[in-house]
């Protein structure tokens, strides 16, 4: 009996088994890829090693899994071969061209050193079970290159520093030519930056053509002459950079020298004219009190050319307090009320744990040439 029973159960397995093989077949519809969007380049230069980048977007409604690949090549005009292979899709930029991975936009990279003329780009697609998709074509041109050298440029006479005390000539001149015969220099341009580098103190144009300082025309020597009036009075580095351009526009590298200020003379020393601060001060009970000292200062070539004010101080007992020197601002800060007007400040403190007594200050100028004004001293009396 058990025997009956399990041959009608196996009986019963295989019927449910074919009956489901014929209502729900397994094997899926295969459907071929498609192509869409077919990018290529209207125009490319050959024999410059530049590349170009074609690209198409490929779909498959099995998936991307069942793109196999995606072929390209590339016809003359008599439908010669030029080129040929394949296209991806795998984020390979610097070599086949692909931006992203997996997108479903297939790129080549190519350097095509082919001639003059019209081609044909066509790209196709197969997938695992070898059905090809549609046939993409686009046409391009191909164009010879034309190499473009850089001008060449260098130094011939520029100066050494930049003389700020008086106007005087600044003469620049370098050697420039461009070395295609098809080419020739169109400009040579000049910056002077100022000591702090973002400001523009002048700029122009050198020439060759005999005049505003170039000696001979047509000598390949391009100058220019122009003063030092863009110094005046203002202490620093400056920045010279020079660049030649060809008639494409292509700049040669740049010339860049740093000059530093210089004077013609040396001057003479700054002068202090007067002196502001109180004669007593009484020491606070607690905490601190605040007093603020000010030195007008002149310099008979110019106030410009004032490099510093200082000034020491010295207590009862006649030692050097340890802060020595003081410097004093004249940029409308530390105590200083107006920036720029020649008079110097700075706010001191007096503490109630100072000494009575009197507390000596000297107070003396520096210009550009470190020349001293002539020392001025006052008594500050500190009582309880």
């Amino acid at each position: 009996m058990t025997h009956i029973k399990l041959f009608f159960s196996i009986a019963l397995i295989i019927v449910l088994l074919i009956s489901c093989d014929k209502e729900n077949p397994v094997t899926p519809e295969n459907f071929a890829p498609v192509l869409s969007n077919l990018s290529v380049p209207d125009t490319i230069t050959t024999g410059l090693g530049q590349s170009f980048i074609f690209v198409v977007k490929c779909t498959d409604e099995n998936g991307a899994d069942d793109i196999d690949n995606v072929a390209f090549k590339i016809l003359s005009l008599n439908n010669q071969v030029i080129a040929s292979g394949f296209m991806y899709d795998d984020g390979n930029y610097s070599d086949h061209g692909d931006n992203v991975p997996r997108d479903g936009k297939f790129s080549i990279r190519l350097n095509l050193d082919i001639a003059e003329g019209s081609y044909r780009f066509i790209a196709q697609a197969t997938d695992r079970a070898k059905l090809q998709s549609n046939e993409l074509t686009a046409t391009f041109y191909a164009l010879p290159g034309i190499i473009n050298q850089a001008p060449i440029i260098s130094k011939n006479q520029i100066p050494d520093s930049v003389f700020v005390d008086q106007v005087v000539p600044f003469f620049i001149s370098v050697r420039a030519y461009d070395p295609d015969s098809s080419d020739y220099i169109s400009r040579v341009t000049y910056q002077i930056l100022g000591p702090t580098i973002t400001q523009l103190a002048e700029e122009g144009s050198l020439n060759d053509n005999g005049v505003n300082g170039d000696s001979l025309a047509g000598d390949g020597i391009y100058s220019i002459e122009t003063t030092t009036g863009f110094a005046n009075w203002k202490f620093g580095e400056y920045h010279v950079i020079i660049q030649a351009f060809d008639n494409r526009q292509k700049s040669s590298e740049s010339i860049y020298v740093i000059l530093p200020w210089a004077k013609k003379n040396i001057g003479q020393a700054p002068q202090i004219i007067k002196v502001t601060a109180p004669d007593t001060i009484q020491l606070p009970a607690s905490g601190d009190k605040s007093l603020t000292l000010t030195a007008e200062v002149t310099d008979p070539d110019d106030n410009r050319d004032i490099k510093e004010v200082n000034f020491y101080t010295f207590r009862p007992d006649g030692t050097a307090a340890s802060g020595n020197p003081f410097k004093m601002y004249d940029d409308g800060t530390s105590g200083d009320s107006i920036a720029n007007d020649y008079i110097y400040s700075l706010k001191i403190f007096i503490t109630s744990q100072n000494s009575p007594g009197n507390y000596r200050f000297e107070f003396q100028a520096k210009d550009y040439s470190e020349l001293l004004s002539d020392t001025v001293t006052h008594i500050i009396t500190v009582i309880k």
